[in-house]
Parts: structure tokens; C-alpha cells; sequence
């Protein structure tokens, strides 16, 4: 029925996601309206006759101007009359690739239920609920014991919910944006919430922080009753980029401190973003202890695969909430470096960080500026012999250039890479897919290299990575990793040592190598 209701509208050149929208409401609206008057038989209605009807009772005033005439809408009327317009919304959204908007998975619905029932929560708050309509649908929320408001900026996803919710009196549709302060008197004792991610709004009263998300959990959290929960979908930057956000981070908590976070399984909003997810509750009422973990999904449900909780007083200390390391299985020796009485130094305050410049394919040619990319680390070292090449005046590429003694970092991929940058005869440029770390004279880069491969270095940089398959590692972020901060001479030192001991476990290697490929020979010969 869906389908053949979408190929009659976009034969018809009907194929938005709202115009696909706007015409169901209407087909359905006109049913409604003629079952309301009573009319019988509407089936075998004449098109002159119930598109006139629909003219009057559902016409232009509410959904504009029909776009075909009579023959088109009998024929949408005939298709759509008895369609389930929710089911209808969310297969006309998850269709959409025009709007790009997010499609939760049902399994945060599922969460928010449970986290109700278990406080006993009654009044409940979904915003923006086109993003949450497969789950409403797939849980029937609004058949149990809730009264739900639900919020959208769009006037037709208003009408189509209003339309579908009339025989529900404990569902209330309303208009409008948490982008901006939402006039409201009523308090809710449970919010559910996935702001856009990375907008920057220029129209904020509040200037302390303009980011998307930050500026509408702001206008949301005042609509908490006492001592109700909002549920919100984090992005990773969120969660522990310095700066506005930190501020804004240890404000909220303040006022209204975290109950809960949550890493949420990778690839769960997939196609709409393969960055990292968070799952945080914040709540009007402090707590003792703030529960964080991973979750794992299991059909419809995210379950805990790992959970720990840590005192509120201990979390709110923390400079960020990056609980992938709190949760990491080597949390011990990562806290006996934090523990730790060395100095530290954060790397954005001992090096200059940039990243390379963005290189298109069919900009490598043969030219005089070479190329650092991913495949020309290897085993931690830059292979030179390797490299790429483009046309390109120095003076125009002289920012990306990388000098001997440079850290360079893979910020992009599926592996950790690090590599000291050795002398070159012509001019080197990082390519995008690279970070490039140039230290001061307060640490050296061998050093920094050794630290970030350990156990520990490598926690850190995961612990900062936005992707989730696939490593996203942003020049600010990395800029936040700290390193121990030893004297010149002791780096020195490390650093020697490290070396002296990779040559001889290269050398012992090459030895073996060339031994094994001796023996070979000598017993393939002996074979005839």
C-alpha cells in the first residue's frame, strides 16, 4: 500500500519528504472528515464528488494547494485512505536521503521506557519526534500508562501526528524549536532528547556556549520537574572537547547534575553518522554515585556490557567525560600515571599541532612537493622512497610542510600509526589523513613518540577518537593528550635507550631472516 501510494505521487512529480507526507494527512484527513459527516458508501464516491469534499474540509487552508486534479487524488484516496500514517511517516522519513535527517534506533525508546517505569515517571517529553518516530511506533509508548508531549519544527509532521494521535487524549502534539526558549508552563518528569550535532547558533542570548547542543539542552532543562531526567544523545566533542564546551560541561553539572553516561554500541546511526555516541541523564536532584558504561545491543535493547560507577564528588572533578578510559580494563595503569608525582604537560602547550592539507586524487601528478600519507608510515617509520608527489608553488603548501624531527600522527583509518619525520632532500607536506606535532624545546619528539606508543599513550588517543570503525582524530583533541613532562637529559636518555634496543631487535631479525632463507635453500636444493 506505502509503496504504491509513493509511485503514484512521484509519477505525479510529488517526491519531497514533506509533499509525500503532506498528501497522506490529506487522503486520511478527507476519510476522517467524511466518516465525521456521516457519509456513507465513501468508497464508491464519484472523483468529481470527493474531491470537492476534500477541497472543503481538507484543502488549501490546512495542506495548500493540491498539486494534480480529480483523477489523482480518487486514485491517492483509493490507495491511502486506510494507511497507518505513523508506519507511513517512518518509512517515508528512513526513505528520505534528501533531508538527511537522523532515525534513532528503537532501542533508545526502549531505554527511555525503561528508565520512566523504573522511576515511576508519568509526564514525558520527546523532542524533535520525527528523529524518534520508528521507535515510538515499534514500542506503542503512547498505549501505556504516559502522558507524552511531542515536539517538531515541522508543520506537516505536526498535522500528520495530531491526525494520527486525535484518539489519544494522552498524547499532545506542539510546535516549535529547542534551539530557541520554548514557551512552555508545563514541567515534564522525563525528557528525551537528540540535538543536532555540530551547529553553531548565532541567535543565543546566552553567548556562554553556541553550539547546537549545548544551546538546547539549556532551553530544556528548566521544563524538569522535580526530581524528573533528561535522556540526550552526545556527540564525542561534547564530551570532552576544552574551551566553551568544558565550561558549559561543568555548569550544567552544577545545576543539574549526571546521573548516568553511556558509550553506546558502535554503528548504532549508521548511515546518518559514524561518530562515537553518548547516552547521558542529567537529573534536578544530585546523586551519590554517577553510574558509567558501555552498552551492547541485543535485538531491540541495549544491555550492559561493562558498568562502574564513581562518586559524584570524583566526577565532578574530572576535566572531561571521556569514560572510555574509565572503562578501559588497563583503568589501573592509567590511573597510576594520573596518580602519578611526574610533571605533565598537555601536548597543546609543548608543540605547535596542525593537520595536512586536503589532497584529491587528481591532484597527484609529477611535481616538486611530495606527499606524507598514511601508507608511507611503516613499523614507525616514514618510508620517503614511497611518497607521492604534486604541482604546486612551495610558497602556496609552505603551512603543511613537515620538518626533520616532527611527530607525525594518523588521524584518519583503522590503525594507530606515529613516526619521527627523518631528513628529505625536497619539500614534504602532510596530506590531510595526518596530524603534525613540531615540539618545543621542553620535550623532545622521540620522547613523546615512546609515551604515545605505550599502553597508556594509546588509551589516551582512542580515548579521543570521534569515529568508530573507522580512527577520526581531530588537531584540538589531540592537543589535550597529557604527557609526562621529563627533565631534557632523562628524555635523552629514554630516548637512546629505546633506540639502541630497536636496532638490536631489528638486527637480531635480519639475522634470523637471512639464516631461515639459508636453511631453505640448502633443504630445497637437497630435494633432487
Amino acid at each position: 500500500m506505502i509503496e504504491t501510494f509513493w509511485n503514484i505521487c512521484l509519477l505525479h512529480d510529488i517526491g519531497t519528504r514533506d509533499q509525500l507526507l503532506r498528501e497522506a494527512v490529506r487522503v486520511v484527513q478527507t476519510r476522517k472528515s467524511l466518516e465525521l459527516q456521516g457519509a456513507a458508501h465513501t468508497s464508491i464516491l464519484e472523483p468529481e464528488m470527493l474531491f470537492q469534499w476534500m477541497k472543503q474540509y481538507a484543502g488549501e487552508r490546512e495542506f495548500g494547494h493540491f498539486p494534480g486534479d480529480r483523477e489523482l487524488f480518487y486514485r491517492l484516496y483509493q490507495v491511502g485512505k486506510d494507511m497507518d500514517l505513523l508506519d507511513y511517516a517512518v518509512q517515508t522519513i528512513q526513505q528520505d536521503r534528501v533531508t538527511g535527517g537522523i532515525v534513532v534506533h528503537t532501542s533508545i525508546v526502549e531505554r527511555f521506557k525503561d528508565m520512566c517505569e523504573r522511576n515511576l515517571y508519568r509526564t514525558l517529553f520527546i523532542t524533535e519526534v520525527e528523529k524518534y518516530l520508528r521507535g515510538l511506533a515499534e514500542t506503542r509508548l503512547y498505549k501505556q500508562s504516559f502522558t507524552i508531549t511531542l515536539l517538531t519544527e515541522s508543520y506537516i509532521i505536526a498535522k500528520l501526528l495530531k491526525t494520527y494521535f486525535e484518539t489519544y487524549p494522552n498524547v499532545q502534539i506542539i510546535q516549535g524549536s529547542i534551539y530557541q526558549p520554548l514557551p512552555l508552563q508545563e514541567k515534564f518528569d522525563a525528557i528525551l532528547t537528540i540535538p543536532n550535532f555540530g551547529l553553531k547558533m548565532d541567535d543565543v542570548k546566552d553567548a556562554t556556549i553556541r553550539d547546537s547542543e549545548g544551546v538546547a539542552i539549556n532551553h530544556l532543562l528548566p521544563l524538569l520537574r522535580d526530581p524528573g531526567r533528561i535522556s540526550v544523545t552526545f556527540p564525542p566533542r561534547m564530551m570532552f572537547q576544552s574551551g566553551s564546551i568544558a565550561k558549559w560541561r561543568e555548569k550544567t553539572n552544577e545545576s543539574y547534575p549526571v546521573q548516568s553516561v553511556h558509550m553506546l554500541p558502535d554503528g548504532l546511526f549508521r548511515p546518518y553518522t559514524s561518530v562515537k555516541t553518548y547516552q547521558v541523564e542529567f537529573g534536578r536532584s544530585p546523586s551519590e554515585q554517577v553510574l558509567i558504561g558501555r552498552l551492547q545491543l541485543q535485538k531491540v535493547s541495549l544491555e550492559p556490557e561493562r558498568e562502574i560507577s564513581i562518586h559524584a564528588e570524583a566526577f565532578a572533578q574530572l576535566e572531561n567525560w571521556r569514560i572510555d578510559m574509565l572503562l578501559d580494563e588497563d583503568h589501573d595503569t592509567l590511573r597510576s600515571f594520573q596518580q602519578a608525582p611526574v610533571p605533565k604537560a598537555k601536548l597543546r602547550d609543548v608543540a605547535d599541532i596542525f593537520r595536512g592539507k586536503s589532497i584529491l586524487k587528481q591532484d597527484l601528478k609529477a611535481g616538486n612537493i611530495k606527499v606524507l600519507n598514511i601508507s608511507n608510515i611503516e613499523d614507525g617509520e616514514v618510508k620517503l622512497d614511497q611518497l607521492e608527489t604534486i604541482d604546486e608553488e612551495e610558497r602556496k603548501v609552505k603551512r603543511y610542510e613537515i620538518l626533520p624531527g616532527d611527530l607525525v600522527m594518523a588521524c584518519r583509518g583503522t590503525v594507530n600509526k606515529l613516526a619521527i619525520f627523518p631528513e628529505a632532500e625536497s619539500t614534504v607536506i602532510a596530506s590531510a589523513n595526518i596530524i603534525v606535532i613540531r615540539f618545543k624545546e621542553s620535550m623532545i619528539s622521540g620522547f613523546a613518540k615512546i609515551f604515545l606508543e605505550s599502553p597508556v599513550g594509546i588509551t589516551m588517543i582512542q580515548s579521543f577518537q570521534r569515529g568508530t570503525t573507522v580512527m577520526n582524530l581531530n588537531p584540538s583533541d589531540v592537543g589535550e593528550i597529557e604527557l609526562p613532562l621529563l627533565p631534557i637529559d632523562e628524555q635523552v636518555n629514554r630516548v637512546n635507550c629505546y633506540n639502541e634496543e630497536n636496532e638490536r631487535f631489528k638486527q637480531t631479525i635480519r639475522e634470523a631472516t637471512s639464516r631461515w632463507e639459508q636453511v631453505k635453500n640448502k633443504l630445497y636444493n637437497e630435494l633432487y
